[in-house]
């Protein structure tokens, strides 16, 4: 059988479910991906999905400094 951390790695987010887990706006998430400048995304007909493993790249290359808050 697979192994269960292979598919956590490429499990697929929608918009509302990145919204929920990860705190970003989904309208914001939809304009970056309208202006071209957003995370890469897949798309399955007319559905929205981001890979959670390129959701916490895209917010880990956008931290700011290196704090630790306790």
């Amino acid at each position: 059988m697979f192994k269960k951390d292979k598919y956590q790695k490429n499990l697929l987010l929608s918009e509302k479910e990145v919204e929920k887990f990860f705190g970003l706006n989904r309208r914001t998430l939809q304009r970056e991906r309208y202006l071209g400048i957003g995370m890469p995304y897949v798309k399955i007909r007319k559905r929205v999905f981001y890979k959670s493993t390129v959701v916490e790249q895209h917010i880990d290359q956008h931290t700011v400094g290196d704090h630790r808050y306790d």
